[in-house]
């Protein structure tokens, strides 16, 4: 039972791996096969065709990203300050995979597994940023002088009216960089005296999360 599933995480992660580098549309079953040196029947017996390997991908993605956050806004040993740097470099490193040949490839090829993307990523940042600006505020390193919500919307329209891949093969920046620069107008603006002081003067710890 265990080998059985060992081998189904190594047939998703080498197919994300392939899928990030070449695209969706231009890896087959065979070659997913080929590269884990496993057979056709054995990639069949656990995913019945690309497509439903694809879903699996997605579906882990986003397991691992909604456990990540979570436990990173329920720690109470965390400063706020740390916990909110986390929080923005994570999703930092999210958006910088946007510019993967996948991406390009589902919004062009298979729009139906983009919007499901682009629905999580909305959800998601909705949620955890709702919550996190409510700790900043008890925290005092957010102005409580603020509409949470109007703070929250602006945040989650930037970020998904910016960092997509259209939008980004305009821009001489990269997905980062237009990250930092939405973090800078948005949040400078929200924190107190206090915090923005603490925010401009506390190292992020140099952690690595790694890829999803």
């Amino acid at each position: 039972m265990n080998n059985e599933v060992e081998i189904k995480n190594r047939i998703i992660l080498k197919a994300n791996e392939m899928f990030q580098s070449f695209g969706y549309s231009k890896v087959t079953m065979e070659e997913i096969a080929s590269g884990l040196g496993i057979s056709k029947r054995t990639l069949y017996k656990h995913f019945s065709n690309k497509e439903h390997l694809l879903r699996e991908i997605l579906n882990t993605i986003k397991c691992e990203v909604d456990n990540f956050v979570k436990d990173l806004i329920a720690d109470k040993s965390m400063e706020f300050i740390e916990k909110l740097k986390r929080f923005m470099n994570f999703i930092a490193k999210q958006g910088a995979r946007l510019e993967d040949p996948i991406v390009h490839d589902l919004m062009k090829n298979h729009p139906e597994f983009w919007r499901d993307i682009e629905e999580f990523r909305k959800k998601k940042a909705y949620t955890n940023l709702s919550i996190l600006i409510e700790q900043g505020i008890k925290s005092k390193i957010f102005r409580k002088d603020m509409n949470t919500e109007v703070v929250v919307l602006a945040y989650v329209a930037s970020i998904h009216s910016l960092i997509n891949p259209e939008v980004l093969s305009k821009l001489p920046i990269s997905a980062n960089q237009v990250f930092n620069e939405i973090i800078k107008i948005l949040f400078e603006g929200i924190f107190t005296p206090e915090g923005r002081k603490k925010y401009k003067t506390t190292k992020l710890l140099q952690e690595n999360y790694g890829d999803l």
